[in-house]
């Protein structure tokens, strides 16, 4: 669980008792590419830390097209929190697009652990935090960057992307046709 405790280290230092704690909820799993980590009206319980791999949320539009909301690659967490919060059924599908390592933690017994203990409480804030502002960076840049200023984002934030996903899925991350894709692509300077 040596990864574990690496990336507890980049929201807020744990004690050793407090890792211990956690490590007695988290199972690593592994799941094959294309496999629905969550499924579109499944009621999900747990969250997700992915170690390896590439992982993609995304939900279906009233004429059956896919929208990618989110590109998950390591470290990140991942999992619907508004559903696990509401305790209703996923809006999104949450699907591997390559084989994918990842910590799975039940979230109702992280949310207990983090009432007990205040230091667990203030990890699960920071992570907290940590979402919100990722989740707001991504709304900023639809409404403000242009699509080849969108595109050059996720390459920075997403080295070797484009040889890691599909070309459609990259496309529907950014909110453009696959054509359009095409387009930037030939028109940047790599």
């Amino acid at each position: 669980m040596e990864f574990f405790r690496d990336f507890s280290q980049n929201f807020h230092p744990l004690s050793e008792g407090a890792l211990n704690k956690l490590f007695n909820i988290l199972t690593i799993k592994k799941f094959s590419k294309g496999y629905e980590v969550v499924s579109l009206g499944q009621k999900s319980t747990n969250i997700y830390i992915l170690k390896k791999g590439t992982i993609r949320s995304y939900n279906i539009g009233v004429k059956g097209k896919e929208h990618t909301k989110t590109l998950y690659t390591p470290v990140i967490t991942s999992g619907n929190l508004s559903a696990l919060i509401k305790n209703e059924p996923s809006e999104l599908v949450y699907e591997c697009l390559t084989d994918c390592e990842v910590l799975e933690c039940n979230y109702q017994n992280f949310y207990n652990l983090s009432l007990e203990y205040h230091e667990i409480s203030i990890f699960h804030y920071k992570i907290l935090e940590s979402i919100y502002i990722r989740e707001v960076s991504k709304i900023l840049e639809l409404q403000m960057l242009d699509a080849t200023q969108r595109y050059k984002k996720l390459q920075e934030n997403y080295p070797n992307i484009d040889n890691l996903i599909n070309q459609y899925h990259i496309a529907s991350y950014l909110n453009i046709t696959p054509v359009q894709l095409s387009r930037i692509r030939k028109n940047s300077i790599y």
